[in-house]
């Protein structure tokens, strides 16, 4: 007999396209009020927490680690972009995994740290018995939690930290919001790394200032970077940034169709503002980031504070957590071949595939150190256009009151699915909406 809720085999069984074709955004929860106008409501019922199990799967469906990648890649060109072998619930660029998951509740604040784990077994959690992954979600999930604060973060309540279109419901008592966190440093070196091969070797130029090399003009002289490749800055890294932060919207629709199979109500937004959310103002502690202040030169740098990590935690490649970008670099490279010699390989005969990998030359790596080192310099942070540490999307997790919807919407604005979720998921405390 099962020691999980009923609701449990409800969400597992819930039909894919059921969960796609019935997701929607459902903001009203329980214990929440709109103050006027013609959706005036003020809930009678208190806010009802998630549960453990209730979180543990939206974090697991988001961003969860589940087993070992295919990385069926031709070995001799394309297969070094991965920088580790861990496959989780959404697609990673290069397999960096650099975006961590922060959530806060009634209860506190909490980091799930996973960047330094890694799966042992090529099936992982889609290997298991349906009662045995559950029970492998819910030790994950704690052995990853890290408690960053006792009490509910403090995020902001105004423009501009957050569009006041989200101020009436977000991080209300009884919700659970979710902020992923892209380490943009990281990835950006790697995918420097990546344009760096021999059947690349582009040509970055500064679009700032005339076109200028970037600490590669010496490079391009003596032909090892491909001139007529070329690749202004700017255009770089915004796609490159681009490519990362897309996780962070991959988790995030993941989340809203594991809250339809939950039967719980909630939205993914992006109506604030990342500094504010991460601490980087004297307003509000946010998620508790560090946070420096460029040191400019002329007129082409961006003054603002940027966030670069929670120390000890999660920290980006960059000052001040190395001494220079070439420490940084160095560091980054040895993480990910060090990964390469330690993770398991998802192939029958990992050998002959790492014999057709080829590392960087010791010129590769000096010439994304001097890139790298030469946007630093030059605009006294790294990466350049954007926060080192990024946060653009978030989700918020909460049981919705269905009377207000009752009150102003027509039948099918809620599911069966949310209308027996209290029974289903609740048993031992009164379901506010029985005899509906």
């Amino acid at each position: 007999m099962s020691s999980h809720p009923r609701g449990l085999n409800t969400a597992i069984e819930y039909s894919f396209h059921d969960a796609i074709f019935q997701r929607r955004s459902r903001r009203f929860g329980l214990g929440m009020e709109i103050d006027k106008g013609s959706l005036k409501y003020k809930s009678r019922h208190e806010s009802v927490p998630l549960t453990e199990l209730e979180e543990a799967m939206m974090v697991w469906t988001g961003l969860g680690i589940k087993s070992i990648n295919l990385s069926d890649f031709p070995p001799h060109v394309g297969l070094d972009l991965e920088m580790q072998f861990t496959s989780k619930t959404i697609p990673a660029l290069g397999d960096v995994h650099r975006t961590e998951l922060f959530y806060t509740n009634d209860e506190g604040t909490y980091l799930i740290k996973q960047h330094d784990k890694k799966p042992d077994d090529f099936k992982g959690l889609e290997g298991l018995s349906r009662e045995k992954r559950v029970d492998r979600i819910l030790e994950l999930f704690r052995d990853s939690k890290v408690r960053l604060e006792d009490t509910r973060a403090d995020l902001p309540t105004k423009p501009p930290g957050i569009a006041s279109h989200n101020l009436w419901n977000v991080n209300k008592p009884g919700t659970t919001v979710f902020m992923p966190v892209t380490d943009l440093s990281a990835c950006i070196i790697n995918l420097y790394f990546f344009y760096m091969r021999p059947d690349h070797r582009f040509n970055f130029v500064d679009e700032l200032h005339g076109m200028r090399y970037p600490g590669t003009e010496a490079w391009v002289k003596k032909g090892f970077v491909n001139e007529s490749m070329r690749m202004p800055l700017i255009e770089a890294e915004l796609r490159f940034a681009n490519g990362y932060i897309a996780e962070q919207a991959f988790m995030g629709q993941n989340m809203a169709l594991a809250l339809q199979t939950l039967g719980l109500g909630g939205w993914m937004f992006s109506g604030f503002a990342s500094m504010f959310m991460l601490g980087g103002t004297p307003f509000n502690k946010g998620l508790g980031f560090r946070f420096i202040t460029p040191q400019t030169k002329g007129e082409t740098g961006n003054p603002n504070p940027v966030a670069v990590g929670r120390d000890g935690l999660f920290e980006a490649f960059c000052p001040p957590y190395y001494k220079d970008m070439g420490e940084a670099v160095e560091a980054l490279n040895d993480l990910k071949w060090t990964n390469w010699e330690t993770h398991k390989l998802p192939y029958k005969n990992p050998e002959s595939v790492l014999g057709e990998v080829e590392r960087p030359s010791k010129d590769e790596i000096q010439v994304v150190k001097d890139i790298c080192s030469y946007v630093y310099d030059t605009y006294g942070r790294f990466p350049a256009f954007s926060d080192p540490m990024f946060l653009r999307f978030m989700v918020q997790a909460h049981h919705i009151d269905l009377e207000f919807y009752d009150s102003f919407y027509p039948e099918g604005a809620y599911t069966k699915n949310h209308k027996d979720h209290f029974g289903l998921w609740h048993p031992d405390i009164p379901d506010p909406f029985e005899g509906k």
